[in-house]
């Protein structure tokens, strides 16, 4: 692998592998720990953190088989989903349609922006995606299209791995990139080789180039099912 475009076929193809597993009762391909993940408190407490999010217009990127359109879906007026995958976005229809959610929007994206709008959302959030992705370039075209499709003095708030990773786990060696790494020859993804921030002025200075303000943020335990040392918990605003 040595391109942009191969680094992205190969997360597609690894997500739409692991979505054919999913289904209503075997929750965990995709996002592991998925019931584990719904009950952990920091989602609520920290990723929207002093943010007014009750009846906004959110979306969800990398939303896979839609757990936080379901799980969240009270928080907000209404949550949009944006993924990679066409398998997941079946996935998430079926999911919201167990849960009695209908009437909102599933982008299949190219793994790199937003097919949608300027300016059409108050809030875009992301947990469990953009640490899975170890190539700096991928991640602030992400970044910059997320700013595009916020509404003015929308808010971005995000969740990534911190503080990097042990060398083994189980005997097993854990492959992870520094925050600036493009890691185009990473041999996988969603944990397979993740990216983890050392120190967050890194993306502190990623976003206000790109023209994001009141950057904060929260260093957490580690959540469900992840090997990074700790969790960071990011806000920023248009």
């Amino acid at each position: 692998m040595s391109n942009q475009s191969e680094y992205l076929t190969m997360q597609r193809n690894q997500y739409n592998k692991h979505a054919k597993n999913w289904s209503l009762r075997k929750r965990d391909p995709v996002v592991g720990s998925y019931d584990k993940h719904n009950a952990w408190q920091d989602y609520k407490d920290f990723l929207f953190k002093d943010v007014d999010i009750k009846g906004k217009l959110a979306l969800d990127y990398g939303s896979g088989p839609g757990r936080n359109i379901v799980t969240m879906r009270d928080w907000f007026g209404q949550i949009d989903g944006c993924d990679i995958s066409q398998v997941n976005k079946d996935k998430a229809k079926e999911n919201t349609n167990n849960a009695g959610i209908t009437g909102y929007e599933y982008y299949v994206c190219d793994g790199k922006s937003i097919p949608c709008e300027d300016a059409k959302y108050d809030v875009v959030f992301s947990v469990i995606c953009l640490q899975h992705i170890a190539v700096h370039e991928v991640r602030q075209s992400i970044m910059e299209d997320i700013y595009r499709v916020l509404k003015p003095g929308g808010h971005f708030c995000f969740q990534m791995g911190y503080g990097g990773k042990p060398e083994k786990v189980k005997e097993k060696v854990i492959r992870w990139a520094k925050y600036h790494d493009n890691y185009y020859n990473a041999p996988g993804t969603n944990g397979w080789c993740d990216v983890s921030i050392e120190d967050e002025n890194d993306i502190k200075a990623d976003l206000e180039n790109i023209g994001f303000t009141n950057f904060s943020f929260d260093i957490r335990p580690t959540g469900p099912g992840d090997n990074h040392r700790n969790w960071i918990f990011m806000r920023a605003q248009k």
